[in-house]
């Protein structure tokens, strides 16, 4: 049997504001947006990568305004030969070295970033926030290349090590030292300030 009545549970019962309804569908597609950039970022191909990078560098795209200057650094054969040369940024400090070069989104490929660390030690890095991929190059006291680490993946959290001990790290652009011949045993020096260092 019908009845013409309302149901009581219905009663007071309002329909949802149609901008409470575009909201949630907004935050729903936002959340769904980070977490899908999230999942791509973590598994894009590293070749990919590389290839992004190196043909920025090329076209002089990736020059960014805010580098600054601090050093030339010259890598060097057995011979004493000049390989390659970059005008290099120093982070020294502990704040400095653990910044890096995470958010830059631009790099000339006549640049560069030198880590001064106080010791000589096993060293590992990584490109949290680094959205370059980058040549990675780790030297020792004596000044001698122990480690290349080539093509980073941006934005990786895998630990990226050095074979040997290291006092001193070299970032440049990814293929920079496939492109200028730099190798493990190549020497390292750089002028700061009218000075030889170290």
């Amino acid at each position: 049997m019908s009845s013409n009545k309302s149901n009581p549970s219905r009663k007071g019962m309002r329909k949802p504001s149609p901008l409470i309804l575009i909201g949630g569908t907004i935050l729903v597609l936002a959340v769904s947006f980070v977490l899908i950039s999230g999942y791509l970022l973590d598994n894009r191909d590293p070749e990919i990568s590389r290839v992004i990078a190196e043909r920025k560098a090329k076209s002089g795209q990736n020059v960014d305004s805010g580098f600054r200057e601090d050093a030339s650094l010259t890598f060097t054969d057995a011979e004493g030969e000049t390989v390659a040369r970059v005008n290099v940024e120093i982070a020294e400090s502990e704040q400095a070295r653990t910044q890096g070069l995470m958010g830059r989104q631009r790099m000339a490929e006549g640049q560069g970033m030198l880590f001064i660390f106080p010791n000589e030690e096993y060293r590992s890095f990584w490109m949290a926030n680094t959205p370059l991929s980058l040549d990675i190059i780790f030297v020792n006291k004596a000044g001698s290349v122990v480690t290349i680490q080539r093509n980073t993946v941006p934005y990786s959290e895998e630990s990226i090590p050095s074979t040997a001990p290291a006092t001193y790290v070299v970032e440049v652009n990814a293929g920079f030292c496939d492109r200028h011949g730099v190798r493990e045993g190549h020497t390292v020096r750089w002028i700061r300030t009218g000075q030889n260092v170290p």
